[in-house]
């Protein structure tokens, strides 16, 4: 019972590999920071140091490495970059254009059809006063040859004749002429 109990407590040695463990998760969440090897972990665990949280800002820094900048890129990539954004445009101008188009086509196909039908209506609307007028011109003939309408048919007897009248001669009107330069002359002038 006594080696039981003996080997649930922690020894020196395992706290020591526990907290190993755990700074070298710590170390591997932080994506800036290169891994550790195992060499370097062995050269720590000799020399413990309290954790980052606890240091002085001075010391960290030093430990803080520079992220490397961004080089620049080629002249092909960039050849290509322009390529894609240009590309870009010249799509998003032909969908444009394709939507008008499209949203034009539509709309003149409507306005054909609205108007086509309208044609259609006056054409027929044509079409039955042409056939109203015909049945009233039947009706009028139809009633004109019945004997009993009252109307007498053409002949010599009955058309009349009518004179010309004599031609008028105009006689002219003499128009007085004035003459008012005589009237102007006696008047002073009104002034300069």
């Amino acid at each position: 019972m006594a080696t039981a109990l003996r080997s649930q407590r922690p020894t020196p040695r395992d706290s020591h590999r526990d907290r190993l463990t755990n700074r070298q998760a710590a170390l591997r969440r932080k994506t800036h920071l290169q891994p550790v090897h195992s060499a370097t972990l062995e050269r720590s665990s000799q020399s413990f140091k309290p954790p980052l949280s606890t240091v002085s800002p001075t010391s960290t820094q030093s430990a803080v490495r520079k992220l490397p900048t961004a080089r620049p890129f080629p002249n092909w990539l960039r050849l290509l970059i322009q390529a894609q954004r240009g590309s870009l445009i010249v799509t998003f101008t032909l969908v444009v254009a394709t939507l008008v188009m499209y949203g034009g086509t539509v709309y003149m196909q409507q306005l054909w059809s609205k108007e086509y039908r309208k044609l259609k209506t006056m054409q027929r609307s044509e079409r039955q006063m042409l056939a109203a007028s015909e049945v009233l011109k039947n009706q009028i003939i139809q009633q004109a040859e019945s004997p009993n309408s009252g109307l007498v048919n053409k002949s010599s007897q009955h058309t009349l004749v009518l004179e010309s009248s004599p031609l008028r001669t105009v006689k002219p009107v003499a128009v007085p002429i004035l003459i008012k330069a005589e009237a102007s002359a006696n008047m002073p002038p009104l002034g300069y």
